[in-house]
């Protein structure tokens, strides 16, 4: 059954072995079938499977946690594995400086705005060094993240803020602590936040993206890609984001190391995304 399953997946997300797509194609939802069976189980079940199979003899490492707002179904492969966020972490640099202000009862600066949106919308890492000054570094950071649910993640020093380390699980956690209306981060500066990571240029919208079907109504992205010198050179290559469709709401992070090139990485990423959400989504319909 298990393997019945894992070939529905592929049916689903198409041949995972394929070359990478030079842009983002939208998937289709998989058609609701009733097959009387445990869904999670199966589900579970598959798509690591699924995710080993892709990575087996390649020596890449990878990582994903997905969470669905709307169902409450979640999915993680290697939750707990550690990377190097490169870029990835500009998203806690900002929520950071966000919170703080929130504390303070001040506002965000037009010369802090400034540097938020190059850092977001464009990753300019000039914008992230001086908004992760202003954060007090990772002392600021490290504060910050206890609030957002984060336990895993070891903010870097001496303003090298790409080279802090990170898993799975902590980066699900701080999107979830980000768009929870509950949360730390209040309404206005969580679609602050949001609206940025909808607007990230053209050649970086890629890795969660790629999970979205054609019915997907918002799409957020921030992704991190260097590479790694404790790994001769390889690169890293990362990605967390939401995807808003009918039905549902995916939180998505999916990190990955050991890349002999940044496009390899870059098609991990995709493809390990399109598993995990496809795997969620098909378990949707297979519990209706």
């Amino acid at each position: 059954m298990v393997a019945a399953l894992t070939f529905a997946l592929t049916g689903c997300l198409g041949d995972t072995n394929s070359a990478a797509p030079t842009a983002t194609t939208a998937t289709q939802p998989p058609v609701a079938v009733s097959l009387g069976v445990d869904a999670h189980a199966l589900v579970t079940a598959a798509v690591p499977a699924e995710i080993n199979a892709y990575l087996k003899g390649t020596g890449e490492r990878a990582g994903v946690a997905v969470l669905d707002r709307s169902t409450g179904l979640t999915l993680t492969v290697q939750p707990h594995l550690d990377f190097q966020t490169a870029s990835i972490m500009k998203v806690d640099i900002l929520a950071t400086r966000l919170l703080q202000h929130q504390k303070s009862g001040t506002s965000m600066s037009g010369n802090e705005k400034s540097l938020a949106f190059a850092m977001i919308t464009e990753s300019d890492n000039n914008a992230a060094s001086a908004l992760y000054t202003l954060d007090g570094q990772q002392g600021g950071v490290g504060a910050a993240n206890k609030k957002f649910g984060m336990s895993e993640t070891a903010p870097h020093g001496g303003g090298k803020w790409g080279m802090t380390v990170t898993t799975p699980s902590d980066q699900l956690a701080l999107l979830t602590a980000i768009m929870d209306p509950n949360g730390p981060l209040n309404t206005a500066s969580r679609n602050y936040l949001l609206n940025l990571m909808s607007h990230v240029d053209k050649a970086q919208d890629w890795g969660v993206p790629a999970a979205a079907t054609s019915t997907a109504t918002d799409v957020y992205v921030k992704n991190g890609w260097d590479t790694i010198d404790a790994q001769g050179g390889l690169w890293g290559i990362n990605s967390i984001g939401r995807i808003i469709e009918p039905g549902h709401d995916w939180l998505v992070a999916t990190l990955s190391s050991n890349h002999r090139t940044m496009n390899s990485g870059v098609k991990v990423v995709e493809q390990l995304s399109k598993l995990a959400v496809g795997g969620l989504r098909l378990e949707a319909s297979l519990s209706e």
